[in-house]
């Protein structure tokens, strides 16, 4: 039980979602830690610790490889990635090829997950997007 909350608190530190049933096959591993991309998480790890970089890139991922087709996110994307924090930011390049940022240091990799996984990601990430814009998107006019 002891491992298990360890485990839990762990997972939430990093932001993730542990699933009951995988936490004592983490508690099972070997003494090394898992890379994040292997940690189990539930229906799709959380964008709330990736940087507005992190974000735009991942837009880009989601519009380019047709995991989002909505216009309004390759827009959002482009308007962030203008921004002088996010052209300076690392973690836009690794936004760019299906890496999201979990926590410090520490990217989960989309291209690895299940489509269920990628598509729940790139439609937080999209939300995400319009939660960190500083105003100067503007959305579109719906007919």
């Amino acid at each position: 039980m002891k491992s298990l909350c360890k485990s839990a608190a762990l997972a939430a530190a990093c932001g993730l979602t542990l699933v009951a049933g995988v936490a004592s096959a983490q508690t099972a591993a070997p003494a090394a830690a898992p890379s994040v991309a292997e940690a189990p998480v539930g229906p799709g790890p959380t964008v709330d610790n990736a940087s507005v970089g992190n974000i735009a890139g991942l837009m880009y991922y989601c519009y380019a490889h047709d995991i989002d087709d909505d216009t309004t996110v390759r827009s959002l994307g482009r308007s962030l990635a203008k921004r002088a924090d996010v052209k300076n930011d690392p973690a836009y390049a690794a936004g760019g090829v299906g890496k999201l940022m979990v926590g410090p240091g520490q990217m989960f990799d989309l291209t690895a997950a299940e489509s269920d996984v990628r598509t729940a990601s790139c439609a937080h990430a999209a939300q995400r997007g319009t939660e960190l814009d500083d105003g100067t998107f503007i959305l579109p006019l719906q007919d």
